[in-house]
């Protein structure tokens, strides 16, 4: 399956390097047009100096951890975007079920932005920024959290993405309350939960665990304290509350699969 999906994925890629200097003029559009997030929140901070306790370098750290995992989202699960309500619309799902392969697999294979790698290449680069300007310890224990940061928090991304596209096996187009846990959830974790009243925190720590796709990990390798008492330690079990809501996820497009009744055309 897994060299099938990589095939598949490379004939996607292919396609879209045939025009190349389009490809890179957009690759580097979405890195300027998501850049100007990060300007928006230096402007912010730098006026009132610190958020929450927090410097612009600390911030950084939050918002280049995010931006890096959602642009891995958004190119790797684009199918269940726009693309995928598309089909709902026109009815095309029906020949996505007389295939022999399953249908999250084929929606997953069906688009995939290179161009996307933009938004994740300005959060590195943000990163980078603020571990430059922070007297980070590297050990290998947290050389090796990062990576897993990073995939946690894609992870997290892709079942909202998931999520939001199930939802229109109900409403055919995807609503756009899930743009608050998806666009929304990377702005409200760019700065630290901290901030935040009980009801927001919980929400998007426990209910929809964006805030472990960053906020942990930051307590870690900054080594702050979360005044509310989550331990930093908690930047470990991000893996394993990714992997269970993206299960999840798995589990709600199932149930919207079996509810799918096609256009009746």
């Amino acid at each position: 399956m897994l060299s099938l999906y990589l095939r598949l994925i490379g004939a996607r890629i292919r396609s879209q390097m045939q025009y190349k200097l389009s490809f890179w003029l957009e690759l580097v559009g979405f890195a300027l047009s998501s850049g100007l997030e990060f300007v928006a929140l230096a402007i912010l901070v730098g006026t009132f100096h610190s958020v929450g306790g927090w410097s612009l370098a600390e911030v950084g750290v939050l918002y280049g951890l995010s931006s890096i995992s959602f642009g891995l989202a958004e190119m790797v699960s684009r199918g269940f975007d726009a693309p995928f309500e598309l089909m709902m619309q026109r009815g095309s799902f029906d020949g996505v079920l007389t295939r022999p392969l399953g249908s999250f697999f084929q929606i997953m294979t069906s688009e995939f932005q290179l161009r996307r790698l933009g938004r994740s290449t300005q959060g590195a680069l943000v990163f980078l920024y603020a571990c430059r300007h922070l007297a980070i310890h590297w050990t290998l224990a947290r050389l090796i959290l990062m990576p897993l940061t990073l995939l946690s928090g894609m992870v997290v991304y892709m079942a909202l993405i998931v999520i939001g596209a199930t939802i229109c096996f109900w409403t055919i187009k995807t609503p756009e309350v899930i743009n608050i846990f998806t666009f929304g959830g990377d702005t409200l974790v760019s700065y630290p939960l901290s901030i935040y009243n009980g009801l927001i925190r919980n929400i998007f720590l426990w209910v929809v665990p964006v805030g472990f796709v960053n906020y942990p990990a930051a307590l870690l390798l900054l080594q702050r304290s979360d005044p509310y008492g989550l331990p930093a330690t908690a930047a470990w079990a991000a893996p394993l509350v990714a992997t269970v809501f993206f299960a999840a996820a798995g589990l709600f497009w199932r149930v919207g699969v079996s509810k799918y009744t096609s256009t009746g055309s």
